[in-house]
């Protein structure tokens, strides 16, 4: 009876420990599924993230390109505008006005102006010579004085070293730009009419974006600069570096139409018409040929 009893109780033991352990993989077989679960959401939110930031890269590649886009063809329409306007007015019309006169002040006349008959001058007698009041002399100055006031520039070499360092101060804040805020910088100097400022940013670009695509661009300006300054021998040297520097480059039809008109402002017609039939030859379908064509017979009109 004894023996039974703890058979019983045996198997009720074993039946308990069995119960319990199928529970705990039931748990066990849960909470795995349930990290699986999550292992895949992440992978699926990577995923998702991933895709969105390639998204947003492609868009931004495309918003790049798209601002170059428009920033070659603004720089393109703004030469075509003033090239425009530079035809409209032939340059043998447009005579230089004169520069006004300097006003001369009268000298007060020594002359008897007065309706009075002319009155002889009391006659003046020569007065005896006046004794100078002598004072005692101030001592000499110290040579440590001497070289003091010697060292002193003049009012002129002040101002001089005084735009010598604004220049040099210029040159660090241009050198100190990123290649387009220093392009954007030089630009906006020469279409507000700050020639001698923007001639400095292109020429601090050129130095150290020799490479860069708008190099060429650069080196167009400046001689844009020189033209507007009526410098024009610097202005035909500036658009001949164009064509020498960057013979492949998309300046070189507008460097050829500005030399032609160069020529022209320096009073050589034949050198003119030669680079003006030249630049129609090589790029017939430019907008810029039929600006040639338009000057050459502006030119031929003025013979």
């Amino acid at each position: 009876m004894q023996k039974k009893i703890l058979l019983i109780i045996l198997l009720f033991q074993f039946s308990a420990v069995g119960c319990s352990s199928d529970k705990t993989t039931d748990i066990l077989k849960q909470d795995i599924a349930h990290l699986k679960t999550q292992m895949v959401d992440t992978q699926k939110g990577n995923t998702d993230a991933e895709m969105r930031v390639s998204s947003i890269e492609n868009r931004l590649q495309n918003f790049e390109e798209k601002v170059k886009d428009l920033e070659n063809q603004v720089f393109n329409l703004s030469a075509k505008v003033e090239e425009g306007i530079g035809i409209e007015i032939p340059a043998e019309v447009e005579a230089e006005k004169p520069s006004p006169e300097p006003e001369v002040k009268e000298l007060p006349s020594t002359q008897n102006t007065s309706k009075e008959p002319f009155s002889p001058q009391p006659e003046i007698k020569e007065l005896p010579p006046l004794q100078p009041e002598v004072k005692e002399l101030p001592p000499p100055p110290k040579k440590e004085e001497i070289a003091k006031a010697e060292s002193k520039p003049p009012e002129e070499i002040k101002v001089a070293v005084t735009e010598e360092k604004k220049g040099e101060d210029e040159l660090k804040r241009l050198k100190a730009l990123l290649p387009e805020e220093l392009y954007k910088n030089a630009y906006d100097n020469f279409v507000f009419g700050e020639y001698d400022k923007a001639i400095v940013a292109f020429k601090v670009f050129l130095d150290s974006q020799s490479k860069s695509e708008l190099a060429d661009n650069s080196q167009y300006w400046i001689g844009e600069c020189y033209y507007a300054k009526k410098d024009y021998k610097t202005a035909l040297s500036e658009f001949q570096n164009v064509i020498q520097k960057y013979p492949n480059g998309n300046k070189v039809p507008d460097a050829m139409l500005k030399i032609g008109y160069t020529y022209y402002a320096l009073g050589d017609k034949k050198s003119a018409l030669n680079e003006l039939n030249d630049l129609i030859k090589k790029f017939p379908k430019k907008t810029v040929s039929r600006l040639a064509k338009e000057k050459i017979k502006a030119i031929e009109k003025g013979k």
